[in-house]
């Protein structure tokens, strides 16, 4: 009742104060309207046939049925007096059919109800809603209360949301499960008037465990997950109590008849590991999502021990080796070409949101969630220079990182032509703030779909910047703290991808074998075309660039340097011109020992060439490769013949 509690006890009672309301608030000019009014209860009275108490709301409806625009006007004048003054409560199917908003009914009288509610919209900086809907959204809450404003409560407000919101989805009007705006937005009103507190998060554990038979057992998760409501955050909460549920209905599926925590034994924690396992292998788990299951309970298990709680077990049935370790994949950075689309795109073809958000997530390595939920007075100069103040980052924990040009002047052409301005956040939608990072995600997926980049995320931008950073030089305890990480292990993650200390040592070497007196090895790092046969029993030859080796290639080679001593290498007629480079050259360097063993090569390949080719395997450039036996190593180095070219 937003008028105050009537104190009629009759419908004569009644009418006579309608009809004493409407002369000291109404404001109808059109002498027969306001004639109508006043009459109006009486034919009401006379159609329905009951009193005023007994009316139903099919019967109130079907006065409406076939009648003009102004008589519907005056049937709700009268029904809207009644909800105001208490005299009846409504209800959701009743409200949602009238033909009027109630709110456009006695406007004098609620014109202290639309300048509270117009202040308020103000001073939490959202746009003002057209029509009057959120004052009619308030008339719908105390008519089915059937409560003044001061006498709401909590509770009054989440029962009412909850029929509003079965109404509201049953109505068509919104697919998804989410509340309508507006009654979001009365909320705030009432917890800014103080009417109501604000809402908190409760944790329904006994409703998410009740297909759990066996008492002990659940006693024990139910301590447990007390225990975490007071040190984790809401979604840690649901990851433990997920784990929690994943465990115990497979060990009542599996292992009815067992009603203790000390029944789950180490064989039983052994074999839900290979169950694990099997739905890893099926693909329907992830590695990494397989691993946490297993360590939650391991978790939970020592919690057990340490608390002492009944049926509890001596030791703990989960060990720390019984998985593998996590997939520890390299951080997935953004490859040049991809950037490069994204860049172009931004200049060319991108909104202005999609715009800063792309050059923001690149120059700031922002989460999503801490760029949604960035305002402007986090944009800071200090000692002249522009900075983003990150407040509660993920950890509760506070960074400032220094902007860039290009990344300021794209966070100022936001604030002119794209922000709402209608409060302190920078990205809002309609008033209300980013409540997380999935507005963000939705605008980078939707971007790499339209320029064809598959998997494009923000953390993907951030693992960007962190690497191009490293490769400029940055040292990683300074990266540490531009990134918020709680260890320096967390930022060498991203010096495995292109780091120059490893990029340029790697191509010193790799330099060096191409040049001075080992440049006759083979490099496996230089482009080859291997040419691959069969011997006998599938005995494969890899090409090399003096001759061809037996080793299979899934096999490591311990020592490619010695590799004419090895009884693997074979030489082809097509490397004697090779092999007699590499003598000249050892012989030039003095090297007599290494020229002797090149040599030996040579005369054993001179004596197969004059030969019969038989047994042969045809080379792919049609050279035929004689099937030599095993070299006599000691024989080899014994050759000292200078060979003539």
């Amino acid at each position: 009742m937003i008028l105050g509690r009537g104190s009629a006890k009759t419908d004569k009672a009644v009418i006579a104060e309608y009809q004493q309301f409407l002369r000291d608030n109404e404001q109808q000019e059109n002498p027969e309207i306001y004639k109508r009014l006043f009459g109006v209860p009486e034919v009401m009275l006379n159609r329905i046939r009951k009193p005023i108490s007994q009316w139903s709301d099919d019967e109130i409806l079907k006065l409406y049925a076939n009648r003009t625009k102004t008589t519907g006007y005056t049937y709700s004048c009268f029904l809207a007096f009644l909800f105001f003054r208490g005299y009846r409560r409504g209800t959701i199917y009743l409200l949602s059919r009238l033909p009027i908003f109630l709110s456009r009914c006695y406007r004098k009288a609620l014109l202290p109800y639309r300048q509270r509610m117009g202040e308020t919209c103000k001073a939490l900086h959202y746009y003002p809603a057209p029509g009057g809907s959120e004052l009619n959204l308030l008339i719908w809450l105390l008519a089915v209360t059937g409560k003044p404003l001061d006498e709401l409560t909590r509770a009054d407000f989440d029962l009412f949301r909850s029929e509003y919101q079965k109404w509201y989805q049953q109505s068509g009007k919104r697919a998804e499960n989410r509340p309508n705006a507006r009654l979001s937005r009365l909320e705030r009103y009432l917890v800014h008037w103080g009417i109501i507190p604000a809402a908190k998060f409760v944790f329904r554990h006994e409703e998410h465990f009740a297909l759990l038979r066996h008492e002990p057992i659940r006693q024990a998760i139910l301590f447990h997950m007390k225990w975490c409501d007071g040190k984790y955050t809401p979604s840690s909460i649901h990851s433990r109590r997920a784990t929690l549920i994943s465990f115990f209905l497979w060990f009542q599926e599996n292992y009815p008849d067992c009603d203790r925590l000390d029944q789950v034994t180490r064989l039983v924690a052994l074999e839900y590991s290979r169950y694990l396992k099997d739905l890893v292998d099926e693909h329907k788990y992830a590695l990494k999502y397989r691993n946490d299951l297993y360590r939650g309970m391991r978790l939970f298990f020592d919690f057990v021990i340490d608390e002492q709680l009944a049926t509890s077990p001596d030791r703990n049935p989960f060990g720390r080796k019984d998985i593998p370790n996590d997939p520890d994949p390299v951080p997935r950075y953004i490859a040049d070409q991809e950037l490069r689309l994204v860049l172009d795109y931004c200049n060319n073809g991108a909104s202005l949101k999609e715009k800063t958000v792309v050059i923001t997530l690149l120059h700031t390595g922002l989460r999503a969630a801490e760029l949604a939920a960035l305002s402007k007075s986090d944009i800071i100069q200090i000692q002249g220079k522009w900075k983003i103040h990150v407040k509660k980052g993920k950890g509760l924990k506070d960074r400032v990182i220094p902007l860039t040009q290009q990344c300021l002047e794209t966070l100022q052409a936001w604030q002119e032509s794209g922000w709402e301005n209608i409060n302190d956040h920078l990205f809002t939608r309609f008033g209300r703030t980013w409540q997380s990072g999935n507005p963000i995600c939705t605008i980078v997926h939707e971007m790499g779909l339209h320029l064809g980049i598959q998997g494009l995320t923000p953390h993907r931008f951030r693992h960007t910047f962190a690497v191009s950073l490293l490769n400029y030089g940055m040292r990683e305890s300074a990266l540490q703290k531009l990134l918020g990480h709680s260890t320096l292990n967390m930022t060498l993650e991203y010096a495995r991808i292109l780091d120059h200390t490893v990029e340029e040592a790697f191509n010193k070497a790799t330099t060096a074998m191409q040049v001075g007196p080992l440049s006759w090895v083979p490099s496996f790092f230089s482009q080859q075309d291997y040419s691959i046969f069969n011997e006998v029993d599938a005995v494969n030859w890899i090409r090399l660039p003096h001759g061809y080796c037996r080793r299979n290639p899934q096999l490591h080679c311990e020592s490619d340097v010695k590799c004419l001593l090895c009884e693997r290498f074979r030489p082809s007629p097509v490397d004697r011109f090779r092999l007699q480079e590499m003598y000249q050259q050892y012989l030039k360097l003095e090297m007599p020992l290494k020229a002797n063993i090149v040599l030996s090569q040579i005369r054993l390949l001179e004596n197969q060439m004059n030969d019969e080719t038989q047994g042969c395997f045809p080379d792919v450039c049609g050279t035929a490769i004689p099937d030599f036996g095993r070299i006599d190593d000691k024989a080899a180095i014994s050759i000292s013949q200078p060979l003539g070219v």
